[in-house]
This record gives C-alpha cells, structure tokens and sequence, in this order.
C-alpha cells in the first residue's frame, strides 16, 4: 500500500515539475507559437476585410457610375438616336447612388457580423467624353445603323447599277476619250484652216500685183504698145533699127529720131525695174505668207501628235474599278429590261475610232511640200522677172535687131509660164488649193458637226439656265441668317476636335460649265464618283453606308416637287420659302454650303450629271451608225440631254424617274442622296461637324458640352481591427493599394463609363 502511493505521488511530481519548472522553456516557446498564429490570423482576417472593402467599393462606384449614365437626354435620343447625359445633375445622381449603396451595404453589416464598416469619404464625379468629339459622336452613329440601316436595300440599289456598268465604264473612257480628242481636233482643223486661208492669200497677193497685166498673152484692145512686156518687145525691132540708122555715117534719123529712141530706153527700162520692182514686193509678201502657213501647219502636226498620244493611252486611263465592283452585285429583284450584252463592246468600237481622227504624219509632210511647191513657183516668176529686167537692160547697151528682140520675147514667154503656172494651181481654176479645201472641209462632216453642236448648245443652254435658275432664287434674310448660326456651331465643332475646315463655298461644277460637250465629260466624271463610292461601300467598308444613312433617315432633305412651278412656269416664290434651311439639311450635310440655294444646286446638279452620263451612254448606243466619231459623240450628247431634261420633269412630277430605258426601274431622288453621301463620303471630319451642327441647332444643345462617359471616384474607409502598424508596413512596401491612417484603412476607386 505504501509502494503504490507513493509511486502515484511520484508521478504527480514528475508532471508538476514538466510544466511548472524553473527553466521556462516549454512556456515561452508555447507563448511565441501562439502570439505568432494570433498575429498572422489577425493580419489575415485584416487583410480579407481590407480585400473586401476594394470589392465592395469597386460595385458601388460602378453601380453608381452607371446610374449616373441612365438620365440621358430623351430628345436626343428619340429624334437622332444619340446618348448624351441630361436630366438631373450627375454629381448629385453619383453621391446619392454612393451614399444608398454604402447605406446599403452597412445594413446587411448590422443584421450580420458587422466585418466591415465602410464609411465614404468623399465623391467625386468626372466627365470622360463629350458627344461632341468626332469619335464619340461618329462610333454612337455606327452603333445606331448598324442595325437600322436598311443594308439590303442599299445593296439592291447598288445592284440596280450593275447591269449597265460595263456600259457606263466604256461609255465614260470614250467620252473623256473623244472630247478630249474633240478639243485637239478642232484645234487641229483652226491651224489647217488658217493654213489655208494663209495660202489663198498668197494667191490673192500674186494675183492682185498686177503682173499678169503686165505679161499678157496678147495684146488687149486698147492697151498702148509699151504698157505691157509683150508690147515692149514688140517695138525692140523698130528701136533697134533707129539705133542702127542713129550709128550710121549719114545720120539720117534727125532729131526726131533720137527722141524717139530716147523714148523707147526710157518706156523699156522704166518697165523692167517696175516690173522687178512689183515682182520682188510680191515674193516678200507671198515667202512672209508661206512662212506663217507652215508655222501654223507645225502646230497642227504637234497637236495631231497628242492626238495620237491620247489614243495610244486610252487604255491606261485612270483606275474605274469601280464599275467592275458593282458589275459583280446580282439584283435580288428581276430586272424587266437588260443592257445589250453587246452594249460595251459596241461603245468600245466607237472609242477605237478615235484613231480615225489623227492623220498620218506623212499627211502633214506632203502639205508641206505642198506650200513650198507654192513658194517655188512664186520664186520662179520673180526669177524670170529679174532675168527679163537683166536681158531687157542689156538690150538697150547693144541692141541687136533679130537676135535681141527673140530673147525678148522668149523672156516674156517665160514670165508668162511661170505665171500661168502658179495661176493655173492657185489662182484660177486653183486646183491645189480647191483639192486642198474639199479634203479638209471633208465633205459634209464638219458642216453636220457644226450643225450638231448648234443643237446641243441650245438644249446645254436649257439646261444650263435650269441649274442656273437654283441660284438665283431669292434668299431671304430669315434664311441666311439660319445658315449662319449653324456656320457658327459648324466651326465651333471643328475647333473642338481641332480640325481645319476644308470646305469651299463654291458653286456646283456643272452649273459653272459652259459649254455642251464639257458638261458631258464632266457628267461622266460625277458617274465615276459613283461607281468608285458604291464599290467603296462594297469591297472596303460600310461605315461610310451607315453614316450617309444615317443622313437620309435623320435630316429632311429637299423635295424635287418643290422645283415644278419654277420649271414649267418660271413662278420662283414658292421656291423663296421652301429653300428653308429644315427642307435640305441632308443636302447641307453632304455638300456643306453655308447658304439657301448653294446644297440644293449642288444636288440636283450632280442629279442632273447622273442622269445625263447615263442617257448620253443610251445614245453612243443610238447613234453608234453614224460613221464618224465626233458625230457619234454630239448625237449622243444631243440625245443625252433632251432626256436629262424629261427625267428632271419626272422628278418634278412624282419624285422618281427611270433608271434607263435598258433598265425599268424607277429611283427616287432620295435614292440618288444615298449615292451622292456614298461618292462625297459622310464620315470625313467635315460631315460629321455638320451633322453635329444641324443637331445643335434644332436641338438648342452644344454637344460638345453634352457628356457621353463619365468616371466616378470614391474615397473609402473601413477601421482597422487588429495590428494597424503592421498593415502600414505592408501598405509602405506596395502591397495595399491604400493607405492606413491612424487605424483605419482608406482607398481611392475609379470607375469609367461611357454610352
């Protein structure tokens, strides 16, 4: 019994002395462990509320930012589809929202454990980006059409085209072909003319100098014997012998005698130097003459030679490209009527009888020997009337009775060869100079060319005065001052997107055109703007779809219907009022001219165009019989424009005219605002501040000042529980991302958000 308790109570001391013993060891260590896992669990538990707060406060500024957003400006957006802030101030929507979120966020703290207490500091609201900013303003636009713009009824309207495209394009080569060709040519046959007449009147100074007078085959009734070459030599036998007997021993002549032989050397050599006399004025006149001539022939061959350049290069002509793009689009619709298939290669024959038109160069060298032919012979008289004068003179200083006076008369014959010559060719029947003339008039070619051209100014005239008549409608100060209020925000808008405005307030290239066949080469132009921007919109991209679309179906434009009365009846008063600047801000948008009639001429100028580049095609397709490209070419413009004319009356009547009378189908005028938008592109800088002006100005809201995004900043806190010394360590070494006052723990956060 005793050896039993006591080995219980040695026991208990054992244990006593394990835990309770002098030397600490256990004790300490178990102190450190459990200090150590306090504080690493308290830093952690920190560390979680301190992650916590950052998720907590990151929802609320975001759920506020966005609350802040959700008052948007309602006139803006029903009228132009466009988000812009309005309604209630957004600071106070961002502190209210902050405030019911932390509001929020510590009644569920109080129903739970209460791990955070967050406590806001200060908010602070900022606006990001104005609706103003082309980038802004041009991405809210792609946004809205990209699923409202009618994409398929823009490709059917491009597809519309697509059958007379090959057409189009041979037909815009061959009238930029021709009338460029045309220029040179006319230009060509005024230097052969002035050839021509430069040669006729070399004619008219040899035939009015008066030789053939003096060196006549006969002698004319009338006429006194020393009056004239023949006559002279006529009287050299009797002279002669009056000399001899003058010589004589006897001197049987007496005074008489000699006065008549004085009489006669005077009359001979008066005659000789008057006739050499005449003839050396009449070849200086006639070489000054020829020389002009060949000038003006030289300057016809260099422009031959552009001609041919022209021809040779017709196949290396700008890129139109464009016209192969939409050839490729298939119309969804049935098309009643097609192009010939024939139709472009039946214009492309009538391009390659442009070559007709230029001569060949050896054309222009046998001309030239032509005029120096003319100068050899007018040459050739003055040389037999120097000759005559030599032999007449010798004559006098030793006469000689039958010798001298056959050379005499063997120099008239002369004179009277080479005169009969040259007049035979030039003067009279003229036959060089009448072939020459029949070969350049070309039979009746030019006459019909003159005739064709007559027509085709007269109806330009017409149309012309049509065009023309848009500008001169009367401009109310009402009006104008519209225009430049909207100026005023047009160039404010550039200055806050820091653009230059590149626009010229200039009127419509077509109407500015004088004459006929320019306008032709001009409206073929304005049909490769449209070809290139519907390939554009096709192959590239459709941003420039969605913005013209967006012009067309947000902005009112001009009504042809408007222009009936001042057609048919020249009445513009209803004009004055309808040229509003709310009846054609698409127009302004498009061709940004800052005044009432300038947007409205340009469209219906470019209309005009269109239309006549496409007729003028249906008539080099009408006319292609007619031989001779030029009378091609002003048919085909004469036909051009007479239905120009008729599909603007169409306009006027119903708002829409057939496309071609190859394809049925009717376009509307708002269907060519739609083409017009895609060939000037809607979405430059420029467009877009017009745009943005127009709003401006129904609206009465400057949208450069009109947030589009904002971003929110909160100041949050939250108490630190345990070791806040420790955290701001952690927080001094980048492992917070706020900082720790005192013992609470505070934090910035910034969220951004945009329409």
């Amino acid at each position: 019994m005793n050896v039993k308790k006591k080995s219980m109570f040695g026991s208990i001391g054992f244990k006593s002395r394990l835990l309770f013993g002098e030397d600490g060891a256990v004790t300490v260590f178990s102190v450190l462990v459990l200090s150590s896992l306090l504080l690493f669990f308290s830093l952690l538990i920190d560390y979680a509320r301190i992650a916590a707060l950052h998720k907590l406060t990151e929802d609320a500024v975001r759920s506020s930012v966005r609350s802040v957003l959700s008052a948007y400006d309602a006139v803006l957006y029903e009228r132009y589809g466009l988000f812009g802030r309005g309604g209630t101030e957004g600071q106070t929507i961002f502190s209210e929202t902050m405030n019911a979120n932390i509001e929020g966020i510590k009644g569920l703290s109080n129903q739970g454990m209460k791990l955070i207490r967050m406590k806001a500091e200060s908010s602070t609201l900022h606006n990001a980006s104005f609706l103003g900013s082309h980038d802004v303003f041009g991405r809210q636009v792609l946004e809205e059409m990209k699923y409202k713009a009618p994409i398929d009824f823009t490709l059917e309207l491009a597809a519309r085209f697509a059958p007379m495209a090959g057409a189009l394009k041979e037909a815009s080569v061959t009238i930029g072909l021709l009338e460029s060709m045309r220029k040179l040519y006319e230009r060509r046959e005024a230097h052969l003319s002035q050839v021509l007449q430069l040669q006729e009147l070399a004619a008219a100074v040899m035939r009015d100098s008066g030789i053939d007078l003096m060196i006549p085959v006969q002698m004319n009734a009338g006429a006194a014997a020393g009056d004239t070459a023949l006559g002279i030599a006529g009287e050299y036998h009797d002279y002669a012998a009056r000399v001899m007997q003058e010589q004589s021993p006897e001197n049987a002549g007496g005074p008489e005698n000699s006065k008549a032989i004085e009489a006669y050397e005077d009359k001979a050599r008066v005659f000789a130097i008057e006739l050499r006399r005449i003839s050396g004025e009449m070849l200086q006149r006639h070489v000054k003459l020829q020389g002009d001539a060949i000038k003006e022939l030289e300057a016809a061959r260099a422009l031959n030679e552009d001609m041919q350049r022209l021809v040779l290069q017709a196949n290396q002509q700008a890129d139109r490209g464009g016209y192969d793009a939409v050839a490729k689009q298939k119309s969804a619709g049935a098309v009643q009527h097609a192009v010939p298939a024939d139709s472009a290669s039946d214009i492309e024959q009538i391009r390659k009888q442009a070559d007709d038109l230029v001569k060949e160069d050896a054309w222009f060298s046998a001309y030239r020997q032509e005029l120096e032919t003319q100068g050899t012979f007018a040459a050739a008289l003055d040389m037999e009337a120097g000759s005559y004068q030599t032999s007449s003179l010798a004559s006098l200083a030793k006469p000689i009775t039958n010798q001298t006076a056959d050379t005499l008369l063997e120099g008239v014959a002369s004179l009277r060869l080479a005169y009969g010559s040259y007049e035979e060719n030039y003067i009279r029947p003229a036959a060089i100079i009448t072939s020459r003339k029949s070969t350049l008039e070309q039979g009746e070619v030019k006459a019909k060319l003159k005739q064709q051209g007559e027509q085709a100014e007269s109806l330009w005239k017409q149309a012309r005065g049509l065009l023309h008549g848009l500008t001169a409608i009367p401009q109310t100060e009402e009006h104008q001052q519209v225009f430049e209020q909207v100026k005023q925000h047009y160039s404010d808008n550039l200055l806050f997107n820091e653009k230059s405005d590149e626009t010229a307030d200039t009127l419509s290239d077509l109407e500015q055109t004088s004459e006929a066949h320019e306008a032709a080469k001009r409206s073929a132009s304005v049909m490769d703007g449209i070809f290139s921007g519907m390939a554009g919109m096709l192959e590239q991209t459709r941003d420039t779809l969605y913005y013209g679309e967006y012009v067309i179906s947000k902005y009112p434009s001009f009504a042809p219907q408007h222009l009936r009365s001042m057609i048919m009846e020249g009445d513009v008063s209803e004009l004055s009022h309808a040229v509003s600047f709310n009846n054609q801000e698409a127009e302004y948008i498009i061709y940004g001219f800052h005044n009432a009639v300038g947007n409205i001429a340009a469209a219906y100028g470019e209309l005009f165009a269109a239309r006549l580049a496409v007729r003028t095609m249906e008539g080099l397709l009408a006319n292609r019989t007619l031989g001779h490209p030029l009378l091609i070419l002003s048919a085909a413009l004469i036909y051009g424009l007479e239905k120009s004319m008729e599909d603007m009356l169409a306009f006027t009547e119903r708002g829409s005219a057939p496309l071609s009378k190859y394809v049925n189908i009717e376009l509307s005028y708002t269907d060519y605002l739609r083409i017009f938008a895609l060939m000037h592109g809607a979405g430059d800088s420029a467009s877009l501040a017009r745009m943005i002006a127009v709003i401006e100005q129904n609206s009465g809201t400057v949208l450069s000042a009109v947030p589009s995004g904002v971003s929110g900043e909160a100041d949050v806190s939250t108490e630190l529980w345990f070791v806040p010394g420790l955290m701001r360590v952690l927080g001094r070494i980048g492992l917070l991302d706020g900082k720790v006052e005192g013992n609470r723990y505070e934090t910035t956060q910034t969220i951004g958000w945009s329409y």
